[in-house]
């Protein structure tokens, strides 16, 4: 028997778009880059599939049957990405990524507004939806601004790309404490009058699934910005999009 939250049409909707879109991104993210279209679409299948089992886990609520380990899941489900991105990356960089795409991708976090949504409904506390919601929007609105900022040039400033991938941590470090603490167990130092039951279908999506994509792209940036800067000094070959890999590129 599957518990859900009594969420808006809105809410749902939003967030089974944003985890449909994710893949064909990532896919198209490579294409648009001169990269390798059969990667794009491996990464963009495996993340379908981790989808699918998020969807599962949360309506499942597998999280809170797992007792005390539940409380890892979040932390896991946010790290595995990035340490099999950091694992291989030379796999997943072995070609220039276009950072207008690495950057766009953040435009999605515009999704946690959802929490805002989700508080006005009762459904969520605000200690955990404003600094969450408030913080998503702040970072989808900095990166719009890069976006424009940027428009019809070749690359985007690397003071840029810090400041979008510092916002985007720095929001994720937030939501994770104030969901951390507001949430049932020893470790609860905010008691709301409103339980928070962020991992209830469809808000659980965001966390199991939205938000490892997100910090994956914000490390799939820093990866890439700084393989830019190394090629500028002249530490790497440069590599024309759509071009052979050097074979000391991928040493």
């Amino acid at each position: 028997m599957y518990r859900v939250m009594n969420a808006s049409a809105v809410t749902e909707i939003v967030i089974m778009a944003a985890m449909l879109s994710v893949p064909f991104y990532i896919l198209w993210t490579y294409v648009v880059s001169g990269g390798s279209a059969k990667k794009g679409a491996v990464i963009g299948t495996v993340l379908a599939g981790w989808g699918a089992v998020m969807t599962w886990f949360c309506l499942a609520e597998v999280a809170p049957s797992m007792g005390p380990l539940g409380r890892l899941v979040i932390p896991v489900c946010w790290a595995v990405p990035t340490v099999i991105l950091l694992t291989y990356r030379n796999w997943f960089l072995d070609q220039p990524l276009s950072q207008k795409w690495l950057v766009g991708l953040q435009v999605w976090r515009a999704i946690g507004g959802v929490f805002l949504i989700e508080m006005a409904r009762g459904n969520l506390p605000g200690i955990f939806a404003i600094p969450a919601g408030v913080g998503d929007l702040a970072v989808a609105v900095l990166a719009v601004g890069v976006l424009v900022a940027y428009r019809g040039m070749p690359v985007v400033g690397s003071t840029a790309v810090v400041a979008v991938i510092a916002l985007g941590f720095a929001d994720f470090v937030s939501a994770f404490f104030f969901g951390f603490t507001s949430s049932d167990g020893p470790q609860q130092l905010f008691h709301p009058a409103i339980p928070n039951q962020t991992l209830l279908y469809p808000t659980g999506l965001i966390p199991l699934f939205l938000v490892p994509c997100a910090i994956f792209f914000h490390v799939l940036s820093l990866l890439e910005l700084l393989r830019s800067k190394r090629v500028n000094a002249g530490m790497l070959p440069r590599v024309p999009r759509g071009g052979a890999v050097n074979a000391t590129l991928s040493a």
